[in-house]
């Protein structure tokens, strides 16, 4: 079953208390990690309150896991972290 990736946007908590920080909820299937990156780039262009975008990967209507993950530093630059602590090649 091929496999796609999927985008979702969050900006950074005001205070402790706050739960939800999901701005963004693009439900736009992308066929490559590439494709899925400008866009993600697209979105941090078009909206400053954006701090993190996840990309995930898996199936239209089945599991999907973090990929890669996008944030902006301390000094407003964006940085990429790939997913580090598990392996889903077998997904």
């Amino acid at each position: 079953m091929k496999e796609y990736f999927y985008i979702e946007g969050h900006k950074s908590k005001a205070d402790y208390e706050a739960e939800e920080t999901l701005v963004l909820d693009d439900s736009r299937a992308y066929a490559s990690e590439e494709t899925a990156l400008a866009k993600a780039q697209e979105y941090f262009d078009k909206n400053d309150e954006l701090t993190l975008i996840v990309i995930y990967k898996g199936v239209k209507l089945g599991d999907r896991y973090g990929h890669k993950y996008i944030f902006r530093n301390q000094d407003g630059m964006l940085e990429e972290v790939d997913n580090w602590w598990s392996d889903h090649s077998g997904c």
